[in-house]
């Protein structure tokens, strides 16, 4: 069905370009070349062509249906990728691409480009009928999901629901909800002192901060709620008793209510510890990074996925997920879409591997999930 040849070398072209957040524009400028060929009746770079200060816009491409009734759906990938993705080297050994150097080989999210890319091919090819497609290559996925979040709205207005591929997991897999995340900053302040000469005129931001954090709930808190305190800074030498601390954290849910209220024990936390601080005093930072979503195994968007699974001969596994992605933003801007899996594998390692027939199943499935639009309904 897919050209594996072709898929090999859209694959080996794109990990090869440095594209790391914010820095994205050879990827697009390839890609904007690749629609055309493709016959997209509209090429869009959004806000000017510079995201959050990067030097590169979303990319949206719209194909025309050729075909009344048909819902209008949306294939969705980033094209940046975490860094040390520079010089990357992909070498394809039994059937698996890795990098020949210690950069990561850029799967994610370059795989799901692919995928969409060849599905857009075998459309053109077999002269499929279908509704009105819209591509979007999103920005600054991996520094906070910046692309779908300053997505413009207008460019996606008309879209019904989409596919965001992001995944790890064979063709087939799905992730039909997402949490929502708060990102909280707890800043410690003290009072410096020589710490050998007068200790006990200081009032220690660290000390501050352990107590909060010994007493703070970290990790799994259920099924679909986690929190993490995840980097501290603080101190400026081992002989200044130190007056100021800052413990950067998170806390996620698919449960709105879950999450207030694990962000209020870990505030709380905070506050205690702060209390025993009397010269001290503690700021709390918190920001909604985005909201969660659901997307039900009744709604079209995944009777659709099922009908292209099955008519692939694909097995469908529908999960939660426990991060965040582009699909979270989408379903907040204007249309539902899931998370789908296009076979990485260890991404964000030097040791991140993809198998050629995950890459090319992907590539399938964008096809099947297009072609099954011509029954949607029937």
């Amino acid at each position: 069905m897919v050209n594996e040849e072709r898929m090999k070398k859209t694959f080996t072209d794109l990990v090869k370009m440095y594209a790391p957040s914010k820095g994205e524009r050879d990827v697009a400028e390839y890609l904007k070349k690749e629609l055309k060929k493709l016959g997209a009746a509209k090429i869009i770079e959004d806000n000017d062509g510079s995201v959050n200060g990067g030097n590169t816009g979303n990319l949206i491409a719209r194909f025309n249906g050729n075909a009344p009734g048909l819902p209008s759906i949306a294939f969705t990938a980033h094209m940046d990728c975490v860094e040390n993705c520079k010089g990357i080297e992909p070498v394809l050994e039994d059937g698996i691409f890795r990098s020949k150097g210690d950069t990561i080989l850029g799967g994610d999210d370059k795989a799901g480009v692919t995928a969409i890319l060849e599905g857009l091919h075998l459309m053109k090819e077999m002269y499929i009928p279908h509704g009105k497609i819209t591509v979007i290559f999103t920005v600054q996925e991996e520094i906070g999901l910046f692309g779908s979040k300053n997505i413009e709205e207008k460019y996606i207005n008309d879209v019904d629901f989409g596919y965001t591929l992001d995944a790890d997991g064979p063709a087939g897999s799905l992730f039909n909800a997402g949490p929502s995340e708060y990102t909280i900053d707890f800043i410690c302040k003290g009072v410096a002192a020589h710490a050998g000469m007068c200790p006990e005129k200081g009032t220690s931001a660290i000390r501050m901060a352990a107590l909060g954090i010994a007493a703070c709930p970290q990790g799994r808190i259920d099924f679909e709620t986690t929190c993490n305190l995840g980097t501290i800074e603080g101190g400026t030498a081992t002989n200044i008793v130190p007056d100021y601390c800052i413990i950067h954290g998170e806390a996620r849910s698919r449960n709105e209510e879950k999450l207030e209220k694990v962000v209020s024990e870990m505030e709380e936390a905070f506050k205690k510890a702060a209390e025993g601080f009397p010269e001290g005093s503690l700021e709390i930072r918190k920001e909604k990074a985005y909201d969660a979503f659901t997307v039900k195994e009744t709604d079209p968007c995944l009777k659709l996925f099922k009908g292209a699974c099955d008519a692939a001969g694909f097995t469908m596994t529908v999960e939660a997920s426990g991060g965040g992605s582009d699909a979270n933003w989408f379903g907040t801007k204007g249309f539902p879409a899931v998370l789908v899996g296009v076979g990485m594998k260890d991404f964000h390692t030097n040791k991140e591997n993809l198998a050629l027939k995950d890459l090319c199943d992907a590539g399938e499935l964008v096809y099947r999930i297009i072609e099954a639009e011509s029954h949607f309904g029937h």
